[in-house]
């Protein structure tokens, strides 16, 4: 039976299509248990980014650390839970039918090329090899849309009043990351959905007819691993580095959390989602040498105009059409 669109947001958290599954949120809480472990016997202090300046409190227990009460109950923090709920809600009136460009957009490609071109469906590879270098470019093609729009989230003026909603929070918990405007999200989904979408078409028209339902498991099962890894330690105050030479071709949520960092020499890096090669090539990668006290947001005075889900739905339109209007 389709939930209640008041209950969807709880339904979320029991979906293993959704990020904030109970899963992908236990294996996080788990990976952060172990760095607490760790960097305890290490003696290195832990902070919380914008409540790093809370009292100090000696000896405090794992919990008390991966779950501070200055980051948990901080204003950005308690306006990041409504919002969460709102979004879920909205999503569907909103976002879902844009999740479909990418299919609509690959099936007229497809029918496009079919007008000039006869379908060369032949191939001098194995089936095992065909569908594994498939794999690969779909994989590549879907990370390279996502590191594309968030470029250009931060680069045109326009595009970043709404994706400024994403970097007002002031404290990060897994929940931050539904903290996304509506046109940032179709922004997203629509040029990603171009990119993939062409990438489909071309791989059915020459060189296989569909994509195999294993390869669509093989997919979803190196996603699920990906959000099983610590995926919620990105949007965390919990420091987890990958090392020099793993972070310049995976994003840590060390570099995530530097890309939400206000410190200057921090700004427009690591625009990744999977892989550090865009960041690379575009000259925006920031592999940290060492574990650095951050503080997120975009600065107090500006973050107090995002206090409130309101505010952080309409706000945004005001300041884009200001820039419209320069």
């Amino acid at each position: 039976m389709e939930a209640l669109p008041f209950l969807k947001p709880f339904y979320h958290f029991v979906d293993f299509k959704e990020r904030v599954f109970l899963l992908y949120l236990a294996s996080s809480f788990l990976l952060a248990l172990c760095i607490h472990l760790y960097d305890r016997r290490a003696r290195r202090p832990w902070t919380f980014g914008s409540a790093s300046s809370a009292p100090h409190v000696p000896n405090p227990s794992p919990v008390r650390e991966i779950f501070p009460k200055e980051v948990y109950t901080h204003p950005s923090a308690k306006t990041d839970y409504a919002y969460f709920i709102c979004n879920v809600i909205l999503y569907g009136f909103i976002l879902l039918p844009f999740q479909l460009f990418g299919a609509f957009f690959s099936g007229e490609v497809f029918s496009a090329l079919s007008l000039f071109l006869t379908p060369a469906v032949t191939s001098d590879f194995s089936a095992v090899w065909l569908y594994a270098v498939v794999g690969v470019v779909l994989i590549l093609v879907s990370d390279f849309g996502t590191f594309l729009a968030h470029f250009l989230a931060h680069k045109v003026r326009f595009l970043w009043e709404f994706h400024k909603v994403h970097h007002s929070a002031a404290v990060m918990t897994p929940i931050t990351v539904y903290r996304m405007h509506p046109v940032d999200d179709v922004f997203t989904l629509i040029l990603g959905g171009t990119l993939t979408g062409l990438a489909d078409a071309i791989i059915r028209f020459f060189l296989i007819p569909e994509i195999s339902p294993f390869l669509l498991l093989v997919l979803n099962i190196l996603s699920y691993v990906f959000y099983v890894t610590g995926y919620h330690l990105r949007h965390s105050h919990v420091w987890l580095s990958y090392g020099q030479v793993v972070s310049r071709f995976l994003i840590s949520p060390a570099q995530h959390q530097i890309h939400h960092s206000a410190s200057k020499p921090h700004w427009d890096k690591n625009f990744g989602f999977v892989f550090a090669i865009w960041d690379w090539l575009f000259g925006t990668l920031y592999v940290p040498k060492e574990r650095e006290h951050l503080t997120f947001g975009i600065g107090r005075k500006e973050e107090e105009e995002y206090s409130s889900v309101l505010r952080l739905y309409f706000l945004p339109f005001k300041k884009a059409w200001k820039v419209l209007n320069k």
